[in-house]
């Protein structure tokens, strides 16, 4: 019998580990975070639970920073708030996007976690396996992140100048990178916005004092290019697609996640599917979702991940086997580690590319997902 560990996030039981390897990626981490975890050996914890639809506008917190219970849900579109205020060093906030297509995936992210703001850019050529990126780091406050999803953010440093403006009906990005690895960067491109498209909403409850607010976004279809030295990338829409990870949040000072996307076009139809596991493991929420031609299915379950952190390459296997609606393998074509130590903070992990295949079932339909680009990943912090 294989005695590797298969990591399996959702399942009662697991055993915990000490707080100080918390931050160490690549170890044998636990299915839930450690905020959970009395609820979680208590054995009375069900992975599949009903989960409260919210359809008006709601604040995130209340007058002293602590969560409003009117926020805890999901939505289809973003209707929170995130009025983040005091808990210093526990307010983590970023607005991430990954804009992926069979051939490269190109990433941008701003960043404020209380310690230290950033702005970090990478992209990565899946066919010559080549990795540029740059990052730029300031003071704690420096930046200036919105409270709400669809609003325009920009950055600019003597070495980074990137703006992201919501236009309606689309989304106009610009980056300029003097050196990401001895090459200059640039990119002009849009991010179309397709009418009533749906989107993931989440507020994930730890405690009344520690939670956190995500809008997921994906298959939104883009259009322009990237340019890596004289080498340029054009970003067709029926292949590039958007993905969207926006976050607010009071966070404990360890954490764990896992995360996956699968993304992109198949027999005429758009099919966007969010996974994620450990953060949300023990609270009642998760971020599981698929959006198919831009309406959200909800998996109301936690999610079983198999891998194997002794070969990250391995396929990542991740089913639903309450409801069955997710039954899907990445097959990883390129792995990316990921590390990051600022003195008291550190993050790190991996995320493998690939493609995914396997089974999507919601309202009666089941969909074979066939070779949809997209990616899993393991990440932990100590922030």
């Amino acid at each position: 019998m294989d005695r590797r560990l298969l990591i399996k996030s959702g399942a009662v039981g697991a055993l915990g580990m000490a707080a100080g390897r918390m931050a160490m990626a690549g170890k044998n981490l636990p299915d839930y975070m450690p905020i959970v975890k009395a609820k979680m050996e208590s054995g009375g914890y069900l992975p599949h639970y009903p989960e409260r639809e919210l359809t008006e506008p709601v604040m995130l917190c209340d007058d002293m920073g602590n969560l409003n219970p009117k926020a805890i849900g999901w939505s289809r579109a973003p209707l929170v708030t995130a009025n983040l205020s005091n808990h210093w060093g526990r307010k983590k906030k970023w607005n991430f996007w990954n804009w992926i297509s069979p051939d490269f995936v190109f990433s941008v992210t701003l960043s404020d976690i209380d310690y230290a703001a950033f702005c970090a850019a990478s992209f990565i050529d899946f066919a010559t396996k080549e990795n540029f990126s740059a990052i730029s780091i300031h003071r704690g406050g420096s930046l200036a992140m919105p409270e709400e999803v669809e609003k325009s953010v920009g950055f600019e440093s003597g070495a980074i100048k990137y703006s992201f403006n919501h236009l309606g009906d689309h989304i106009q990005v610009n980056f300029q990178c003097k050196d990401m690895k001895g090459k200059p960067a640039s990119a002009d491109f849009i991010i179309h916005k397709p009418k009533g498209h749906e989107t993931l909403n989440i507020v994930v409850p730890w405690t009344n004092q520690r939670f956190q607010m995500n809008s997921k976004h994906n298959t939104l279809p883009v259009e322009g290019f990237v340019k890596i030295g004289d080498k340029k990338h054009l970003m067709n829409p029926e292949e590039c697609n958007g993905v969207q990870d926006f976050g607010r949040g009071i966070w404990p000072y360890h954490s764990i996640w896992n995360w996956g996307v699968a993304t992109g076009r198949q027999d005429g139809n758009m099919i966007g599917i969010n996974l994620g596991a450990k953060w949300t493991t023990g609270t009642g929420s998760n971020e599981n979702g698929i959006c198919f031609n831009g309406r959200l299915y909800k998996v109301m379950e936690d999610l079983i991940w198999e891998y194997d952190p002794n070969n990250w390459m391995k396929p990542w296997h991740i089913h639903a086997d309450y409801s069955k609606m997710i039954d899907l393998t990445l097959t990883p074509f390129h792995q990316q580690a990921t590390k990051l130590s600022l003195g008291v903070m550190s993050t790190g992990g991996v995320c493998c590319f690939g493609k995914w295949n396997g089974m999507i079932r919601f309202e009666g339909k089941e969909v074979q997902v066939r070779d949809l680009t997209g990616w899993a990943e393991e990440f932990a912090h100590r922030w």
